[in-house]
């Protein structure tokens, strides 16, 4: 039984009892996309179906698995030797799918392991920084590891610091740097004209040690005067800052290096 042998039969047969592929699917207890398959030669049915398949068309198994309608008696060998090609046809069948669903599987794996990859090494981003006459190797290389989960909720909490001080346009030049420490470069200077500000802040890689850590940060920040136009800013800076415990035991930006 071969799958273009096989389905020009079974739609023949199939119409001769006046079934649709539907009426045909349901009896079987199978979709009607399977019977579509079978029908245009794509693939042939598990073996445990060809029975039900011949109860429903009232023929003969065998008559199912030689695609023909026969009144003649068969011989016993052919009968061995039609059993036997239909069993390796659906087991040929059986493993080609079982193959095709696990090289996509091992594709989709690979996929997933790429994506995790590129999301905890994100080793793209040297290159948005890669000024050997100004950072060091060693503060680039911590650009290829974003840091573990603790490092990050450590960092987080000095970003929301960070968000302070940027969101600032009030505080006189004077009180920032008592306000905001290191960060204080970041808040916007009311004297300057400024009434609002925005600005994006990502947080691309933290490490954090006993008593020191680093964090490396990419920000965009625009002023804007009351009439909405532009008056300052800094765009897709990255920025890599150096922190320490204060003698309250909280981690604080003690210096801040970016590119001039």
């Amino acid at each position: 039984m071969r799958p273009e042998e096989f389905g020009p039969f079974l739609s023949e047969q199939r119409k001769n009892k006046n079934m649709t592929q539907t009426e045909f699917a349901e009896v079987l207890h199978v979709s009607t996309a399977a019977v579509s398959k079978w029908e245009r030669g794509k693939c042939l049915p598990e073996v445990s179906k060809l029975e039900d398949i011949a109860q429903v068309l009232s023929i003969s198994v065998l008559e199912v698995m030689q695609c023909r309608v026969s009144q003649e008696p068969v011989a016993a060998e052919a009968v061995k030797e039609t059993y036997a090609e239909t069993a390796n046809l659906s087991k040929a069948q059986y493993q080609k799918r079982m193959l095709k669903w696990i090289a996509g599987l091992m594709i989709a794996a690979a996929a997933v392991g790429i994506v995790i990859g590129l999301h905890y090494f994100p080793v793209w981003r040297v290159a948005k920084v890669w000024w050997p006459s100004y950072f060091t190797t060693g503060e680039i290389s911590q650009l290829a590891y974003i840091g573990t989960p603790e490092d990050r909720v450590i960092a987080k909490e000095v970003l929301a610091e960070a968000e302070k001080a940027f969101c600032d346009i009030s505080t006189p030049y004077e009180e920032k740097e008592e306000k905001f420490g290191k960060l204080s470069r970041y808040a916007t200077e009311a004297e300057r004209g400024a009434v609002s500000e925005s600005h994006t802040l990502e947080l691309w890689s933290a490490d954090f040690r006993l008593t020191d850590g680093t964090m490396w940060v990419y920000y965009s920040q625009e002023a804007y005067d009351e009439n909405g136009e532009t008056i300052c800013g800094s765009w897709r800076i990255p920025s890599l800052w150096y922190l320490e415990k204060n003698a309250a035991g909280e981690w604080e930006v003690v210096a801040i290096k970016e590119h001039p």
